[in-house]
């Protein structure tokens, strides 16, 4: 019975371990919609922000300091015009459109630099992973496309806590629209390489895109 008993308390930790979430929602939301607010703009765009998120200060002050260190308006600048952003605690892009070839997505030249922002981060940062829309199925989030985020986002797993967010549910412009088990598939592809309790869809507030070992069904539709 003792044996039964301990085995019941086992499993239980594993469930709660497993459905326990490495962020809490409602920080993370003021952090994004605060972050959102400065440097969000026009079009696909993504960032990565180093956060000093010291329990005891508030968020507010946090905030701040990132803006004084990486002026809104000098990222904005930058990332309109093409370019990546690579600041102090914020790495930032838009989607870059060539003349000939395919667009290279925002999510992927913020991930190339990844380890670089890394050697002048504090490991022990939340670092925020931003991107306006969800990764997409053909490309950033494909097991076999070259321009895959999958395996260089691995490095996010540097910082002691991190979050991949995003707002919108990606839709091409071109061609079909995915269904949503495509998105979901996407999802979970992405969560083999970052942990699902890791990933987020923030409007205002932030849900998590797990749920019960799925996907939660308002990060694919």
């Amino acid at each position: 019975m003792a044996g039964l008993c301990w085995m019941a308390v086992m499993v239980a930790f594993f469930l709660s371990a497993e459905n326990s979430l490495a962020v809490d929602q409602n920080r993370l939301a003021s952090f994004v919609n605060g972050i959102l607010s400065q440097y969000g703009t026009q079009g696909m765009f993504s960032l990565a922000v180093s956060i000093p998120d010291n329990q005891n200060q508030n968020i507010n002050t946090i905030l701040q300091n990132i803006f004084q260190s990486d002026p809104p308006d000098n990222v904005r600048n930058v990332i309109n015009n093409g370019q990546v952003y690579k600041g102090t605690r914020v790495v930032a892009a838009k989607v870059l459109k060539p003349t000939n070839g395919r667009p290279d997505h925002a999510e992927s030249r913020v991930v190339d630099e990844l380890d670089r922002f890394f050697r002048r981060s504090n490991p022990s940062d939340l670092l925020l992973f931003y991107v306006y829309a969800s990764p997409c199925v053909e490309k950033c989030s494909s097991n076999t496309h070259q321009q895959s985020i999958l395996e260089r986002i691995k490095s996010i797993s540097k910082w002691s806590n991190y979050a991949f967010v995003f707002s919108k549910i990606f839709k091409p412009r071109n061609g079909p629209t995915n269904t949503d088990e495509q998105r979901r598939g996407a999802l979970e592809r992405l969560g083999h390489s970052i942990g699902p309790e890791n990933i987020f869809r923030c409007e205002w507030q932030c849900t998590s895109c797990s749920s019960g070992g799925n996907v939660a069904n308002y990060c694919v539709s």
